[in-house]
């Protein structure tokens, strides 16, 4: 396989924050745990190296983290693989900043393996990698944010529409004496005006609460089993107040439960 020199953007994930090298440290180790991944090992390379007589001066921790299931799926496919294993976080002083990075997966794979299954487990890994670091930095969820005002402002113009289309058709269908077929029309053209009126406003209604749940530090938790929603879901519908195999569960409880 040809190896690809990649950019530092394809190969790093680096978020940079206010927080201490200190608070930085403690909030990854509970984002770490949230997101089902657990710390290996912590070095602290300006410890150790001081240490030994090599002093640093910049602050750097670096955590292994590992998912067991992950990496299991990883190295029953490629065994070699270890080697890889298992992924690293570092929390470090770059200059006045901190900063949290990471090595993506997705990138050290594609040095090491074209195995396409392989390839999607990092996908997995990498999302979720990002949004423990996201989470540590002070950051997440600002693109989910910035998604849900953009719907919001978007679904309150279509009500604002909808409900002036609304009173226009009940108010032709007022002024006017139709026979009983223009009047069963007329209902139905009734009926589809508030329908639509009615589902932008449950749309409208769960996106005010998802930007809530952001505002409170509830959002990306599932509602029933209290676990991480999967970041993935989040980005298709970041709305979604259940994991998918929670909200599975639920609409076959009861079909016609809300999707959310």
């Amino acid at each position: 396989m040809e190896n690809t020199i990649l950019s530092d953007a394809h190969m790093y994930y680096i978020a940079t924050t206010s927080k201490t090298v200190a608070d930085a440290t403690r909030d990854l180790e509970i984002a770490v745990q949230k997101h089902g991944f657990g710390v290996l090992h912590v070095y602290d390379l300006k410890e150790m190296l001081t240490r030994k007589g090599h002093p640093l001066n910049a602050e750097c921790r670096i955590y292994e983290v590992c998912n067991p299931k992950q990496a299991s799926l990883v190295l029953q496919r490629d065994i070699r693989l270890n080697a890889a294993l298992p992924c690293r976080i570092s929390v470090f002083e770059d200059g006045e900043s901190t900063k949290i990075g990471t090595i993506l997966p997705t990138a050290m794979l594609s040095m090491l393996s074209s195995d396409r299954e392989l390839a999607s487990i990092a996908a997995n890994v990498e999302a979720v990698i990002k949004t423990i670091i996201d989470e540590t930095a002070g950051t997440a969820w600002s693109a989910a944010r910035q998604t849900l005002l953009a719907r919001r402002a978007s679904l309150a113009a279509e009500v604002a529409s909808g409900a002036a289309k609304l009173k226009a058709d009940r108010e032709g269908v007022l002024g006017n004496v139709p026979d009983s077929g223009e009047l069963a029309n007329a209902n139905l053209v009734l009926d589809v005006d508030r329908a639509e009126v009615e589902r932008d406003v449950t749309e409208l209604a769960a996106v005010d609460a998802a930007l809530q749940r952001i505002d409170t530090g509830a959002y990306g938790m599932c509602v029933t089993c209290r676990e991480a929603i999967q970041p993935t879901r989040l980005v298709q519908l970041p709305e979604a107040t259940r994991c998918l195999p929670c909200q599975s569960e639920t609409e076959r409880l009861a079909p016609a439960h809300t999707r959310l």
